[in-house]
């Protein structure tokens, strides 16, 4: 089995901006949600999924007050507490390419890092009109590119889960709680409801940030259906919760 570890980096107001998390719910409602990078373990495999973005990033790259961004740790004092560094990050998987689970991606320059092939040729050339990416954050560095639902390690996998963006990919976890999976795409919990997840009946939100919204639709009822327990992977929780699975 493996385990699930949060490591939270910054902690974000967004004021009056829910509904970028719940497409057409909450408007003008104040959200908190979090920006991170996940620590899986399995067996002798330390993995990152996401490189995750700084509080300062988020002000100086998209302009957000800056009494509305705090601080959490960086992501070097997160591994520190797990007994780890960088360096000992063999590998990391990406769910997309915006620039808020990137970031640090060039301190993990050593390790496998991967990305679906459709993410990174959008990534590499984004069009004008998407202000989550940023090419020069992948500069320079070599990615695995993958196709489709894949195996990583013998308790790790990802699912391939567009809308959000292009390629986005979910990572599923085989933990002692069940299958845990990390979402691909943006989003709360709120997005998902309050039914278990596989159950008939569900209440799906998507991402109020997508490219095709029935990708997007599609994708969450593919996580939905085939997880135990959902990570919805802005979801403010994470900041102070760090254990999952």
């Amino acid at each position: 089995m493996a385990t699930i570890h949060a490591i939270p980096l910054a902690k974000i107001l967004g004021r009056a901006e829910k509904t970028k998390f719940t497409y057409l719910k909450g408007f003008g409602q104040n959200v908190e949600f979090g920006y991170y990078a996940w620590l899986v373990q399995d067996g002798g495999n330390n993995i990152l999924v996401d490189a995750g973005a700084t509080a300062a990033q988020a002000v100086e790259s998209w302009g957000r007050p800056p009494e509305t961004v705090q601080h959490v740790q960086t992501l070097d004092e997160g591994l520190a507490a797990h007994g780890l560094t960088v360096a000992d990050i063999g590998i990391v998987i990406l769910t997309h390419l915006h620039m808020d689970h990137i970031a640090y991606i060039h301190d993990l320059a050593m390790s496998r890092k991967i990305v679906q092939r459709v993410e990174w040729e959008f990534g590499s050339r984004p069009q004008p009109i998407d202000r989550y990416y940023d090419h020069a954050f992948i500069d320079g560095l070599n990615f695995e590119q993958i196709e489709g639902d894949q195996q990583i390690t013998e308790n790790v996998g990802v699912l391939f889960t567009p809308g959000h963006t292009p390629g986005g990919q979910s990572v599923w976890v085989r933990t002692s709680r069940g299958v845990g999976i990390i979402t691909g795409f943006c989003c709360i919990q709120e997005n998902f409801g309050s039914c278990p997840c596989g159950s008939p009946t569900h209440d799906l939100t998507i991402p109020g940030i997508h490219q095709n919204s029935m990708d997007a639709y599609n994708s969450m009822v593919k996580v939905w259906n085939a997880a135990d327990f959902i990570v919805a992977n802005h979801d403010a929780k994470y900041i102070t919760e760090s254990e999952i699975g």
